[in-house]
């Protein structure tokens, strides 16, 4: 049997979220079976990883994505459209020469490319990774169902809820395994934090500087409502410099004096000021970390795929996150996570402050996080994805 050609598309080249994803998928597909040939719109840190995997990549400069969940008057909005369209000829163009037999879109927001695959004779895959609420921009929402529902051959949901935002037409779930061993690398906390970590309590975040996973209610909420001077915070994705030189930082320290910070000032200089804190930038081997951490915090200002929670579970560290369909599913309805109000910063505090009294809950469950290992293992889940692609092509 001849190997079977996929065009993976994907709009960034910075690694974490869904690029750490695509990455996984491309490493574990059998090559006797598939060739991988990666479509970028530029290079970067996910584009070099794949050269060391001897993954072909070819750039596109022109691709867009259609704003996710977005109002179409919102600011750039019709233009991404207008963007994606004038993009076509030269996506077909990049179609032909490669002939792939299978274009595989990593993400709901590239969509708008599933007809040029169907026109170019591809068979056509659309990974759904996005929480599309269905009461919200409802005449975007029919658009993108109409695209999926006419040129999409196969549809790949990375939670129930994903599936559901395309009820017409059969998904199959595949979760975003988890690599517990590649990604387990000894990490002493002493270190990190250049002191004695012996009865220190070390509270994890993970998202980095971005707004959507609260940053600030996560630094706020540490910083200024909790004085346990035994309690640590661990931050992974960016550092306390702040950035932008020359006039550039000039122009953000004068509007952080004036009172008008932007959203990065607010984050790192709560940070700055409590010795509490350690930001350290992201690193892909994280579990060990993980799993000397007494809880994983998480603030999510938008219903989103927390893969981080699934992942804390399956090592067993405590977990604080906010209620939603993908949390329940991945905490097995909340018996595996302390869960409060999304947006709620008060109950945020509150369910933190209970577990570091050592009164929050006990998820020390073994079965239960059993089932979360099962949910999101490598085996599990690249058998099932091999499958789908193969019957693709049958």
């Amino acid at each position: 049997m001849r190997q079977i050609k996929i065009l993976f598309v994907h709009h960034v080249s910075t690694i974490g979220g869904a690029s750490y994803c695509l990455l996984n998928i491309v490493r574990e597909l059998d090559r006797s079976l598939f060739c991988p040939v990666v479509l970028l719109k530029d290079d970067g840190p996910l584009a070099e990883e794949l050269h060391k995997d001897g993954v072909e990549t070819v750039f596109f400069p022109e691709m867009s994505v259609i704003p996710y969940n977005k109002s179409l008057f919102a600011r750039g909005s019709l233009a991404a459209y207008l963007s994606l369209r004038r993009s076509l000829p030269a996506f077909r163009g990049i179609l032909l020469k490669h002939k792939a037999d299978i274009l595989y879109l990593n993400n709901m927001m590239l969509c708008g490319y599933l007809q040029a695959g169907r026109e170019c004779g591809c068979k056509t895959v659309l990974h759904v990774r996005e929480h599309w609420p269905l009461n919200e921009h409802k005449r975007q929402l029919k658009w993108v169902r109409d695209c999926v529902y006419r040129y999409a051959d196969g549809l790949i949901a990375i939670n129930k809820y994903s599936a559901s935002i395309f009820p017409d037409k059969p998904s199959k779930i595949v979760y975003d395994w988890i690599d517990v061993a590649g990604r387990d690398k000894r990490v002493p906390l002493d270190s990190v934090f250049n002191e004695d970590m012996a009865g220190k309590k070390v509270f994890l975040y993970m998202g980095g500087v971005q707004r959507i996973k609260g940053a600030y209610e996560v630094m706020k909420t540490f910083c200024a409502r909790m004085k346990d001077e035994s309690c640590r915070l661990l931050v992974v994705g960016y550092t306390k410099e702040l950035s932008g030189r020359g006039l550039a930082g000039k122009v953000k320290q004068i509007m952080y004096r004036l009172g008008i910070p932007t959203y990065e000032y607010k984050v790192k200089m709560l940070a700055r000021q409590d010795s509490r804190v350690v930001c350290i930038p992201g690193f892909y081997e994280i579990m060990d970390v993980m799993r000397q951490a007494c809880c994983l915090l998480s603030y999510y200002t938008i219903p989103h795929a927390n893969l981080s929670l699934a992942e804390a579970i399956v090592v067993g560290t405590p977990v604080v996150a906010a209620r939603t369909e993908e949390s329940e599913e991945y905490s097995l309805g909340g018996r595996l996570a302390i869960l409060y109000k999304m947006n709620d910063i008060d109950a945020f505090e509150s369910a933190v402050k209970e577990f570091a009294a050592g009164n929050g809950k006990d998820d020390s469950a073994a079965g239960d996080r059993k089932i979360v290992a099962e949910m999101f293992s490598r085996e599990r889940n690249v058998r099932l994805l091999t499958g789908t692609l193969l019957d693709l092509v049958r």
